[in-house]
């Protein structure tokens, strides 16, 4: 292997003075460069976005949600739960889905989410654009985007109604004049436009058909033990459904890794390109060497080790440009996660700087992407360079 690794280099990029070869051998490492730093920054992005995505969907709802299967005592299993250990903080709810009109006849169909609301700061970690005024009495809690498409801010007059429950003595559903009481920011579009939190009292006066509560959200404490602790919440008690964040958002994780697949997919025509430029350079370098090829081949070389020179030349050059740009990739993530240099829209975007995260895994995926299409199209030059007879390699003029 020795022996091939030093012809090999002294094949590489076709030698002093070789022209053509040694343009096209640095076009190939530019065209690895580029695959590669395109692939790993892409990839970075895709994690930034995602980790991001997944802690404002788990700083909204939490890391467990439980509901009963039936009408089941969760004031019970919620005391219960309370006392574990690996419970941060634990949430009663009531859901209900409604109307909400403003003085200016606009109205939006809503989800009611009646909980302690002096709990609403300590358990969601969401911003809210304001102060505020006291979540007491008749106050609700609602997002900027409902705000906005309301035309309200805080303080202004409101009205809530849940269609499906009607009083026993009318038959009408219950109207409640309430104020906005605070404005939050979850950052998830579908949040900040559909929850309204409303107080214990409220939601007993306008759940008129709801006497017991939908569900438990649960904080944990330590998120590495969620599998474990679905497990033990299931075995505990009965008739009850137990989801983890990932299940409630199963359709959303799945669409950002098919995302991410096709991502990848795309980039690696990159990687495609650049290795049919490899193929050209190799094949110059073997019609340029092609005497040199003779005489080894004449003093006993065989041409399965012909063939290995030129793969390892291949690889040489193809690794050189993959190597130098996973460096540059990752020489970029580090400035961008130090010092933010690559701004984005926050009004568009919930953040101002674009996100960056990489991981070892995605270092040794574009690192065997990239070594397979070099394996593959270096192997197809070698082919080659033993078509050529030994006598005519001897004999072969440039």
């Amino acid at each position: 292997m020795k022996f091939q690794l030093l012809i090999a280099k002294k094949f590489m990029l076709g030698g002093a003075g070789s022209g053509p070869s040694r343009l096209n051998g640095w076009i190939s490492i530019i065209g690895m460069i580029i695959g590669a730093f395109a692939i790993l920054i892409s990839l970075s992005v895709m994690n930034g976005f995602e980790k991001r995505v997944i802690e404002k969907l788990i700083g909204f709802e939490g890391d467990i949600r439980i509901t009963s299967n039936v009408d089941n005592n969760l004031e019970k299993i919620f005391n219960e739960i309370n006392s574990d250990p690996s419970i941060d903080k634990a949430l009663l709810y009531k859901e209900r889905i409604g109307m909400i009109f403003a003085k200016n006849d606009s109205k939006r169909i809503v989800t009611f989410k009646s909980i302690d609301i002096e709990n609403l700061d300590s358990f969601y970690n969401i911003d809210f654009i304001n102060k505020g005024i006291d979540n007491a009495g008749q106050s609700i809690v609602i997002g900027n985007l409902l705000a906005q498409r309301l035309n309200v801010s805080v303080g202004d007059p409101l009205t809530i109604m849940s269609p499906i429950d009607q009083s026993s003595s009318l038959g009408l559903p219950i109207l409640l004049d309430v104020k906005v009481g605070k404005i939050f920011n979850s950052q998830v579009l579908d949040f900040d436009d559909r929850i309204v939190f409303i107080n214990k009292e409220m939601g007993n006066r306008i759940f008129l058909r709801k006497k017991n509560y939908d569900g438990i959200d649960l904080r944990l404490i330590d998120r590495k033990n969620l599998s474990s602790i679905v497990l033990k919440i299931k075995n505990d008690f009965k008739n009850i459904s137990v989801y983890s964040w990932e299940d409630l958002h199963k359709a959303l994780i799945n669409a950002m890794r098919l995302e991410r697949l096709g991502a990848l997919a795309v980039l690696c025509l990159i990687i495609l390109v650049s290795s049919f430029n490899l193929i050209s350079t190799l094949v110059l370098v073997i019609i340029q060497k092609i005497r040199q090829i003779g005489i080894l081949r004449a003093i006993g070389v065989s041409n399965l080790d012909i063939r290995k020179i030129i793969v390892t030349q291949g690889v040489l050059i193809g690794g050189v440009g993959v190597f130098i740009g996973i460096l540059l990739s990752l020489l970029l993530i580090i400035i961008q996660n130090i010092y933010g240099v690559i701004p984005i829209p926050s009004d568009i975007y919930f953040i101002s700087e674009l996100p960056m995260i990489i991981n070892l895994n995605d270092i040794f995926l574009v690192s065997f992407i990239s070594l397979i299409f070099i394996i593959f199209s270096s192997l197809i030059a070698s082919r080659q360079a033993v078509k050529i007879g030994i006598r005519e390699s001897l004999q072969w003029e440039k």
